[in-house]
């Protein structure tokens, strides 16, 4: 993502916000796995590239939407082509089979990751 000025961290929140996953800092913290402090300060530094913009809910003042700028509507349709040739990178040689065993084992990953932390709604021991 160099060449579009962010960083790994920097870009998931934008494109979760693109694709619905998440309208608030609180639903960005929770989608990205970091706490609400992390996530204001990386907020911070896309507001400041011009990339978002926040505002407080007027239902309740302790909630802040987030929403992409016209900039960052045009950052996050660059992002998905460079993720998809990346990935097209490691996944050279891999036949259609390699790519949907990968894809279930990362999928159990998850599902045991969720499991594990309670995520799914189930306690951890």
């Amino acid at each position: 993502m160099q060449p579009l000025g962010l960083t790994a961290m920097q870009w998931e929140p934008l494109m979760l916000i693109h694709f619905g996953r998440a309208d608030t800092v609180a639903g960005l913290a929770r989608e990205s796995q970091v706490n609400c402090a992390s996530m204001t300060r990386m907020l911070d530094r896309l507001e400041a590239k011009e990339l978002l913009r926040r505002r407080r809910s007027s239902e309740d003042r302790r909630v802040v939407h987030v929403e992409l700028t016209s900039k960052g509507r045009k950052v996050v349709s660059a992002i998905l082509p460079q993720v998809l040739a990346t990935l097209d990178e490691h996944l050279d040689g891999f036949t259609g089979a390699d790519v949907s065993q990968l894809t279930n084992l990362l999928e159990r990953m998850l599902a045991n990751g969720q499991r594990g932390s309670g995520t799914d709604g189930s306690q951890t021991p």
